[in-house]
């Protein structure tokens, strides 16, 4: 094997590397949009989703306009 030959050896694998590495991350973003459609509320915590219920009116304080 001859210098120019491994030097295109490694140049093939990095970019192999480098193109596996952005599709896995694709892959791995759309699977996570993906399946969070389908969680609870509870599980969706960490992303900041809360699901509030309204206040009764017993809770309000006066100067709150309804």
């Amino acid at each position: 094997m001859t210098f120019l030959e491994l030097l295109d050896v490694i140049a093939l694998t990095c970019v192999v590397t480098v193109l596996l590495t952005l599709f896995w991350q694709r892959m791995r973003a759309y699977l996570k949009n993906h399946f969070e459609q389908y969680l609870s509320p509870r599980y969706l915590k960490s992303c900041g989703v809360r699901r509030r219920m309204p206040a009764s009116p017993a809770q309000r304080t006066p100067d709150e306009s309804v």
